[in-house]
Order: structure tokens, then sequence, then C-alpha cells
């Protein structure tokens, strides 16, 4: 199963007066990396809102926005009636006394003590903790399904690619005998040549000696055979539980020594044909899986 590092969820829930979103967006990234925008009351949240991300989400650079909205005025906000009283209840005969004017409302509320911020209670921070873990449970939830569709179309796309591997690689491994055989002609037809035209003896021992160093530096087998290793320990990693694509990506720069290694071998213009439509294709599927997580 693989996810990919690209998705979106958004959940919300809601008490009394108060409801609180959260949204949650994700890009490719190789490493987790957390941007966090939220109220000033849900700082103290932070550190567990992260462990939850982490507890889910491997890598990528994750945005996580939350917003806290209230029906009516901030039933948070409190007037400290007796703070005010005993401003008010000072400041009036001072200002008869200056023959000034007293304070207006509005210059009293600015006063420290007057105004409480009943958000910043304990009891406020419990009720805002369960609206958030339920948000976030619901964010995530949604978030996590966007991503294993994402996950199950790029992993389509890279089976799709594995098979036109696949299927060059037998079409190589077929063709592989022609070289020798191919080289061998030509070989004889030099050979011939240069008999016809001197009194050079070429002994079999020596065509053979020659056809076997050949053989030796065209031979591709063991890349084949490599590659079609590397072929099953990616259908396993497809298979896992556990979305795998680094691994994959370690994976996949195997395969494309392997390839490159029977192009730089095998000295034949049908393989190299092969040859360049398998790097395509692995660079195709390379460039999936940077977006997997």
């Amino acid at each position: 199963m693989l996810l990919s590092m690209t998705g979106i969820g958004i959940g919300s829930a809601e008490s009394g007066e108060e409801r609180l979103m959260v949204e949650i967006r994700s890009v490719n990234n190789r490493y987790f990396k957390l941007s966090l925008r939220s109220p000033d009351c849900f700082a103290v949240f932070e550190p567990e809102i992260e462990k939850t991300l982490r507890e889910r989400i491997s890598r990528g650079t994750v945005n996580v926005s939350i917003r806290l909205e209230s029906r009516g005025l901030p039933s948070a906000i409190r007037i400290q009636q007796d703070v005010l009283k005993g401003y008010w209840s000072q400041l009036q005969p001072l200002a008869k006394e200056l023959k000034t004017k007293p304070p207006r409302l509005s210059e009293l509320l600015t006063l420290p003590g007057v105004l409480s911020d009943e958000s910043q209670s304990s009891t406020a921070a419990e009720e805002h903790l369960a609206l958030l873990k339920q948000a976030m449970s619901s964010a995530l939830d949604e978030f996590e399904a966007f991503r294993c569709r994402e996950g199950a179309a790029m992993q389509a796309d890279l089976c799709k690619q594995q098979s036109l591997i696949i299927e060059k690689s037998q079409l190589v491994r077929e063709t592989a005998p022609q070289v020798l055989q191919e080289y061998r002609e030509k070989l004889l037809e030099r050979i011939n040549q240069v008999l016809a035209n001197s009194a050079t003896q070429v002994t079999p021992a020596e065509v053979v000696r020659e056809m076997s160093l050949f053989a030796d530096k065209c031979d591709i087998n063991e890349e084949l055979a490599r590659l079609a290793s590397h072929f099953e320990q990616f259908e396993k990693y497809l298979s896992d539980q556990i979305s795998q694509g680094r691994k994959i990506e370690f994976l996949l720069q195997e395969m494309f020594r392997e390839i490159n290694t029977v192009g730089s071998k095998a000295n034949h213009a049908a393989i190299a044909h092969c040859v360049v439509e398998m790097k395509a294709a692995l660079e195709r599927m390379r460039e999936v899986i940077q977006n997997v997580e």
C-alpha cells in the first residue's frame, strides 16, 4: 500500500457557542516538517498536536490551520465589574479635584485587570482540548483517505511502468544470444578476409579464445537476474501495510544501475533501444515515488 505525501483534510467540532475547524494540508518533503497556525490559547497544545500528526504521518511538509469561531460576542471575555468600579471610585473624585473630565468607559476598559480572558482558564482549556481532539481526528481521517486515493493512483502508474520494464528486459534476454552469434559471424568473416589476402594462419583455438573474451565482456545475465530480483522486492514493498516510499526510492536507484550496465555491456542496436525505453519508464517511476510517503 502506498500513501501520497500530498493530501488535504478538514474537520470540525462544536460545543455551545464555539466551533473549531482544523485543516491539514501536506506536500512532499524528504523529512517531516510542521507549520502550525492556531489561536494563542492553543499554544499549550502544540506539542500534543505535533505528536498526533507524527503518529500518522512519517514525512512531508504538513501545514495545519486551526480556527476557533464564536457566535455573537466573544463569550470568553469578561468585564471584572469590581475592578472597574474600584478604578471609577478613585478617578471620579480626582477628576473633580483637578477640574478635568472623568475618564471615558473605553479608557477604563484598557486598564489592567478590567477585562479577563476566560479562555485561558483550566475549564476552557479542557473544553478546547476536547474540541481539538475531535476536529483533529476527523481532519486526519479525511486527510488519510485522500492520501490513500492518491497513493492507489500512483501505485497503478508504477505497476504500469514496471510491466513495461519487465517486458523490455525479457526482450533483452531473448536478444542477448544473437549478439554473440552476430559477433561470431562477423569475426569469421574478417578472419576469412585476412586469410584470403595473406599467409597468416589462425587456429580454431584462437577463434574460440576471442569468442570467449567477447562473451565475458558482453554477458548481461547477472544484471538481468539482479533486475528481476529488484522487481520481486519492489512488489513486496507495494504490498506492505506501511507505505515504503523511501525504500522504493533506493531500490529504483539500484534498478537504474543495472539497466545502465546492460546498455553499456550489450553493444547491440535492438538492446540499446530497449534500454532507452526501460530508462524512460524508470525515470517516470522515480518522479512518481518522489511524492510517496
